[in-house]
């Protein structure tokens, strides 16, 4: 009787025990899912246009001036560092790309956890000072450290941040968002090298140079009061390298890294070329602003085609048009066909900086880790920018002119145009708009 009895209570208290662990996983699940709730977009209204602005500051104090180096190259060569070659002094410029692109690993996880503003704000000061800094150097090591370095660093803390902030508004119109964001940069590469041709010479470099400082502040005094970000925040690991398990992420990384290490030639060195074939002094440094002109173009317009053929279809597009035009330059030697080349060439590069970001924020599973998603991305980007001009200045200085460098360049292009295709089918093989 005893054990009839002690059998039925052990029956009747099985259940019991499996319901209590049962509502503790149920419970676990809830926690878990009430830390990334399911996103919803605005997809516009006055808070997400402001941050769309914030953004769009923050690339032309940032990405503007990086953009811009081909014509402190030029001045450099002329003046302070006329006694270095042309593949030493691109080290600052590539230098200052890379750490740009590189600093993003940290920033993008950190602005996923604890908001933009923790890393914007301290280096949005750090950038400012970087350029009146650099107003005051003669020397290699000076202009590679304040110019290379303090400025590089600065300017990639701050543009994941701003730019991940985006995405928190935006899925069907990202592309268009973040290319109306990102359209400040060229629009900075086109204002600083005029203020700088204009003032140099009335005012002398260490002034002109101070100039484009004060505008960058203005700038960013912008961005962080409009940079207001949704309270989405991640917990978990720092960076998620599960993320490279995705075939479409790795391929696409793979893919962008072959573009950009292509990419910079004629940013660094068209105002070289032009020279050797004939260009005006006074004109080579408005090849530049052609650059960046039709860059601004190209940003721009490159939203508007993603939201008729799809994002990823626009991003192919644009590195393929790249590439054919970079081997175009090598039939290019006069004067008007520079500016068109710089013009078209600008449109399409700028198209491909415009989309690669949406596209890489497109792959993260929630809004909280587009930042991580596009730090981790950009960092592997970064070693591209870093080696790719100094590997073009070396071609130019060891063959007779141009072509072995302009080769390098547009067949890495071209190499990564086709497995940015092969990255777009593995995403959405069924999809034609995509």
């Amino acid at each position: 009787m005893t054990s009839s009895t002690d059998s039925r209570k052990s029956q009747t208290s099985l259940p019991i025990v499996h319901n209590v662990e049962s509502d503790k996983k149920e419970l676990k699940a809830a926690d878990l899912a009430s830390e990334t709730p399911a996103p919803s977009y605005a997809e516009g209204g006055t808070r997400a246009w402001l941050v769309v602005l914030g953004c769009w500051c923050v690339a032309f104090a940032s990405f503007g001036i990086v953009n811009t180096f081909g014509i402190y190259e030029t001045y450099y060569l002329r003046t302070y560092l006329r006694d270095y070659s042309p593949s030493t002094v691109a080290w600052i410029g590539s230098l200052q790309a890379w750490v740009q692109l590189s600093a993003t690993l940290i920033s993008g996880p950190i602005s996923d956890r604890y908001g933009p503003l923790v890393i914007v704000l301290p280096f949005s000061l750090s950038l400012v000072i970087g350029m009146m800094l650099t107003s005051l150097c003669t020397k290699f090591y000076q202009f590679f450290l304040c110019q290379g370095v303090l400025l590089g660093v600065s300017s990639g803390l701050i543009y994941a941040p701003a730019l991940s902030v985006v995405g928190h508004f935006f899925f069907e119109k990202r592309a268009m968002a973040m290319s109306i964001a990102s359209s400040g940069s060229p629009l900075g590469g086109i204002i600083y090298p005029i203020i700088l041709n204009n003032l140099i010479p009335k005012i002398g470099f260490g002034w002109a140079q101070r100039v484009c400082g004060f505008l960058s502040l203005f700038l960013l005094c912008i961005a962080a009061l409009t940079l207001r970000p949704l309270d989405i925040k991640r917990k978990g690991s720092f960076i998620l390298l599960e993320a490279f398990k995705k075939p479409a992420y790795s391929l696409q990384t793979v893919a962008l890294f072959l573009v950009l290490l292509g990419f910079f030639s004629p940013y660094f060195y068209l105002a070289d070329y032009g020279l050797a074939h004939g260009v005006s002094p006074h004109l080579t440094n408005y090849l530049f602003a052609f650059l960046n002109a039709g860059s601004l173009v190209g940003r721009v317009g490159g939203g508007f085609v993603a939201l008729n053929l799809g994002m990823f279809n626009a991003t192919v597009f644009a590195c393929f048009a790249a590439a054919l035009l970079m081997f175009c330059w090598l039939a290019i030697t006069s004067t008007g066909g520079l500016i068109v080349f710089a013009l078209l060439f600008g449109a399409t590069s700028g198209m491909i900086i415009a989309l690669i970001f949406p596209v890489i924020a497109h792959m993260a599973d929630h809004p909280s880790q587009m930042g991580t998603y596009l730090g981790q991305a950009t960092f592997v980007f970064g070693f591209a920018a870093l080696g790719g001009a100094p590997i073009v200045g070396a071609l130019f200085s060891a063959y007779p002119g141009y072509e072995q460098g302009i080769i390098f360049s547009a067949s890495v292009m071209m190499a990564g145009a086709v497995l940015i295709t092969g990255a777009r089918y593995l995403y959405a093989p069924d999809k034609l708009l995509v």
